[in-house]
């Protein structure tokens, strides 16, 4: 309903008031408070439906508000039907308008923004020549017609009551524009709070100057607008809680500086022009104008020192951020010395390059390697071509970067440490070059000799399991070989760890020369060695056999000539187990086995028997 409000309210006035334009006069007051009672009952069933019904305490006044003026209508067009002419009754069948009133009044005052009352003194001013020109403009047109128009004192007393809820009603459609609201909503739920407001206020205000002032027929067309508000302060309900755009909130802001500038000076205007033309008394006049014009000029005396002040604090300010300016310009100066100064000292290579790749300066460690020839150097040309790819990835920031640059024939291979530094908005950046080759070496020995037997040159069993367990889960099958030399003790006791440790090279050379690529050889410590191999069972016992054939073979080391033989133990993937430390237990208890048996053999841990 929300969405398609407007034609809705469209459609509404234009059947309503072509209805009563063309019915007898009688007839069409009759319908007027006929559709001023229907609309008043259909809006009361939309507060309660459940897509309106909201469990905040101005929700509740709201639907106080609707079902009080529904049951207003109801018993006044009861007490036409049944002719009830005692004031005293008529007085009680207008308590729910009293009611109604009451409520709308605590609802709008609940929707104003009163901390800005705290922050802008004007507000308050403003607030005051509000009321002033409400409450001039409530006497001219209401007040002072009421007790010609009451028969009793209790009528008096309620018709001047309901008439100053009026008055404050078009106080709070005044206010919604000079002090803002509670919390920010959307431009739709701000627009229609601002009809629904509007139309209610003014709608009794003009009903109530028509009454009294002896239109009654004119007054009685009014009633069709009430049920208007209703379901513009519905709709406002539903739509305060949308998301609100920067675009719409920029633009309310906009609109509320705009209006709580002006609006004063526009009432004010507009209520001078009122009591100039409208028959008061001279006395009443000079009150309304002395009573305006102090208000209005206590007001620009306020706006005058405020504006003081205010240009005050920017002078102040601008005062501020020349000083803030001046020592930002020279701080820059400064750094950008002390940037020149370190280009120039620092000891890496360090050039600029623009966008076209061409070397524009260089630091004297740049220029000391070549950087500063023309034509480039053959390394430095390598080198550059080995850069250009990484500037022209194009990103707003680069991460340090090890550059390799390959061996050739003229030049060995070289690491270099690599930082790029964009110079934002001027396609040109600054390159820092340290050769870390060295070091990098270095760093890559250290690791091998972490992974790697220092020996024999294999890889260690913490190389072995972790290069097995990353390779484990893409296997269907495979086969880790435990291998133990016999008799290796007795060479090592009898030719000395010299000769021991050379056999042992020599038996990671013969296993190195039986593996593939895609096998694992590693040495395990000792004369333990592993090799795992991606092969069926037949396949491992084929290959089994072939290791013992080789290192059955005699090893000529030195002057001696020697023999050993080997212990395997095989354990299978997956029938064995699913990861390394499983495999390498069960290969372990076969190789264990079979040397304890026979020695120079094989077994498959499957065999053992337990």
């Amino acid at each position: 309903m929300v969405q398609n409000i407007y034609p809705i309210v469209a459609f509404y006035l234009v059947i309503t008031y072509i209805l009563l334009w063309l019915l007898p006069q009688d007839l069409s007051l009759q319908l007027s408070a006929v559709i001023s009672l229907s609309g008043s009952f259909m809006i009361f069933l939309f507060s309660r439906s459940t897509p309106f019904k909201q469990p905040s305490l101005p929700y509740k006044w709201l639907s106080i508000a609707f079902f009080s003026y529904f049951l207003g209508d109801f018993l006044n067009m009861m007490g036409r039907f049944f002719q009830w002419n005692d004031v005293n009754l008529n007085v009680l069948l207008d308590l729910p308008y009293t009611i109604h009133l009451t409520m709308m009044v605590l609802f709008f005052f609940r929707q104003l923004d009163l901390t800005l009352f705290k922050k802008q003194k004007l507000l308050i001013l403003d607030s005051l020549t509000l009321f002033a020109v409400s409450m001039i403009a409530g006497y001219i047109a209401i007040f002072r017609f009421v007790p010609s128009y009451t028969r009793t004192t209790l009528e008096q007393i309620s018709w001047t009551f309901y008439a100053f809820l009026t008055i404050l009603l078009t106080l709070f459609f005044f206010l919604l524009y000079a002090s803002g609201l509670r919390r920010n909503v959307s431009r739709s739920g701000f627009i229609f709070l601002v009809l629904g407001t509007f139309i209610l206020g003014m709608t009794n205000f003009v009903f109530y100057t028509l009454l009294l002032n002896g239109e009654p027929q004119i007054s009685g067309l009014l009633l069709p607008l009430y049920p208007l508000s209703g379901l513009f302060l519905i709709a406002f309900l539903n739509t305060r809680t949308l998301p609100i755009s920067r675009e719409e909130q920029a633009n309310l802001i906009r609109v509320e500086t705009l209006t709580r500038s002006l609006l004063v000076y526009i009432l004010l205007s507009a209520l001078i022009l009122y009591i100039t033309f409208f028959p008061v008394s001279r006395t009443f006049f000079l009150l309304s104008i002395g009573i305006t014009f102090l208000l209005f000029l206590t007001r620009q005396l306020f706006s005058y020192r405020e504006n003081l002040r205010l240009l005050q604090e920017t002078t102040a300010l601008q005062t501020n951020l020349e000083d803030i300016v001046h020592q930002k310009t020279e701080l820059l100066q400064l750094r950008e010395k002390e940037l020149t100064s370190l280009f120039l000292s620092y000891p890496e290579i360090v050039f600029e390059i623009d966008d076209m790749y061409q070397i524009r300066s260089v630091n004297p460690a740049a220029a000391e390697a070549g950087w500063n020839d023309l034509p480039l150097g053959p390394s430095q040309r390598r080198q550059l071509d080995r850069l250009i790819p990484l500037l022209q990835q194009k990103q707003s920031t680069y991460p340090a970067h090890l550059l390799h640059v390959p061996a050739t024939e003229e030049h060995p291979e070289t690491f270099l440490n690599t930082t790029i530094i964009d110079i934002p908005h001027q396609q040109r950046y600054f390159v820092v070059l340290a050769d870390v080759t060295e070091d990098y070496q270095q760093e890559v020995w250290l690791e091998r000799m972490g992974y790697h037997d220092s020996l024999t040159r294999l890889p260690n069993r913490r190389y072995f399991e972790e290069q097995l367990y990353l390779t484990l889960p893409t296997l269907d099958y495979g086969s880790l070989l435990f291998i133990d030399l016999d008799g290796f003790k007795q060479i090592n006791d009898t030719y000395g760890h010299d000769v021991g440790d050379l056999l042992l090279q020599e038996t990671a050379t013969r296993l190195q020369s039986m593996t593939t690529p895609t096998d694992l050889v590693a040495r395990l410590g000792g004369d333990e060695f592993l090799i795992f191999i991606q092969a069926s069972a037949s396949e491992t016992r084929q290959f089994a056999e072939h290791v013992l054939e080789i290192l059955n073979y005699p090893f000529y080391i030195n002057t001696y000539t020697l023999r050993i033989t080997p212990s395997i133990g095989i354990s299978l993937y997956p029938e064995d187990g699913k990861s390394s430390e499983q495999l390498l237990i069960r290969a372990d208890e076969a190789m264990y086995q079979i040397k304890k048996n026979e020695k120079n053999n094989y077994m498959f841990a499957v065999h053992i028997k337990r």
